[in-house]
């Protein structure tokens, strides 16, 4: 299925294209026109209104602006301010921006690198002295700073989370926190040049000899060991229920093992230097090669691939299918869904950057050029897309699940999310 959505392919500007009619329709559309003509003399026409709502928030070019799901993150002054001092955060709730719900002053040795919102909590990393990392956790309905620790800071269960502190010296450590109050709940150290993968619930340190520790991330216990190959330049990863690790005898393939005892399950021939793999594509591993030179779907359990389908990129399990992108005939990628069963395309949806999927499983989508851009609402089931809109004067935008933020000429940041919400 092909979405045609009336847009030219072959302008480097993004215009909607006038569409074709019959002779019937000219004259139905003449026949209109004439009925308008006499009713503008009695009175004037209803305005039309735009899909669009648009709201403008003041900020200069040097402020930095950071879209996280439903919420908006103004900070200043920009990341590249590298010197110490204060720094406020200001938080708005997408999609309507109107008004902050909360600003927080910081004062940080360096710029803030990361925000995000983790139960109820907002967790701020910034630059330390040394160079380091400190999360700082600030109450979101208030603003105020809790507390604040060395270390950068990573999610595991609810209320809990923990820190890898690798300040510069002859250790690093990690250690579990309470996100209301910051208390340490465990800590373990290791020397600096020892490896530690941290996701979600598990964590796995193994030292220069190979000898490999998997601990639970929220209670810091040891749950299993094993000698596994170990080399300091490896791009070791963990990726859903498995840690892949590249082969030691240097072919271009990866060992997977198993996050709950460090089993070895499977060998596969996965290139860590020029492939990547994600755990976004449902029970399968989507593995992609970096120069985007096509995706295969490979089996979890087994290490097999399914299919391959040249031409993609990158993908992930949106509904029922895969979203896939791969170079577009602009700057803007092409959007397809993919059937996971056999990769075929069943939607091609066009050139668009799409949002993370709304709690309905709908997207909003922008497609740049220039200074303009065209917002659409994107449907992934129906694999149909709906123009909503197109903005002028903007750049640098951020399609969000609930609304679109782009710069505006100035410096100020312009928030469009539907009237009719998502």
């Amino acid at each position: 299925m092909v979405i045609d959505l009336g847009v030219p392919q072959d302008q480097d500007e993004v215009e909607v294209a006038p569409r074709r009619w019959s002779a019937r329709q000219r004259r139905a559309v003449g026949a209109v026109l004439g009925i308008a003509a006499l009713l503008g003399t009695v009175g004037a026409a209803a305005p039309v209104r735009s899909p669009l709502v648009s709201v403008t928030i003041q900020a200069t070019a040097a402020d930095d602006v950071l879209v996280a799901n439903d919420a908006l993150y103004l900070m200043r002054p920009s990341r590249g301010v590298i010197r110490a001092g204060l720094r406020t955060i200001t938080r708005y709730r997408l999609a309507d921006a109107t008004t902050p719900e909360w600003e927080a002053a910081i004062y940080t040795a360096g710029p803030v690198r990361a925000a995000s919102l983790v139960d109820g909590v907002l967790m701020a990393m910034a630059m330390a002295e040394g160079p380091g990392i400190e999360t700082i956790a600030i109450r979101p309905d208030t603003g105020r700073e809790v507390w604040r620790r060395s270390g950068w800071y990573h999610s595991t269960g609810l209320g809990h989370g923990l820190l890898q502190d690798q300040s510069p010296g002859r250790w690093q450590r990690v250690f579990g926190v309470d996100l209301a109050t910051g208390d340490v709940r465990w800590s373990l150290e290791y020397p600096v040049d020892d490896t530690v993968l941290v996701d979600r619930g598990r964590f796995v340190h193994w030292d220069r000899s190979g000898m490999a520790e998997l601990h639970d991330a929220d209670t810091g216990s040891l749950l299993a060991t094993a000698h596994l190959p170990f080399d300091a330049q490896s791009s070791a990863q963990i990726v859903g229920d498995l840690l892949l690790i590249p082969a030691a005898d240097g072919r271009r393939a990866v060992v997977a093992y198993g996050m709950d005892r460090l089993d070895r399950r499977w060998q596969a021939d996965i290139d860590m230097r020029s492939e990547y793999v994600s755990g976004e594509c449902g029970d399968a591993l989507c593995v992609g090669a970096v120069d985007g030179g096509g995706i295969r779907l490979v089996d979890a359990a087994t290490g097999r691939t399914r299919w391959s389908a040249p031409g993609w990129g990158y993908a992930f399990r949106v509904g029922p299918r895969l979203l896939a992108y791969g170079p577009g005939q602009t700057t803007n990628p092409n959007a397809a869904l993919l059937d996971p069963a056999d990769g075929r395309v069943v939607g091609d949806l066009g050139e668009w950057n799409a949002s993370v999927p709304a709690d309905d499983g709908r997207m909003l989508g922008i497609r740049e050029s220039s200074t303009r851009a065209l917002v659409a609402r994107l449907d992934p089931v129906a694999a149909d897309a709906e123009v909503l809109g197109l903005l002028a004067d903007v750049f640098q935008c951020q399609p969000g699940p609930v609304a679109v933020v782009c710069r505006r000429a100035g410096g100020s940041i312009g928030v469009w999310y539907p009237r009719r919400r998502l």
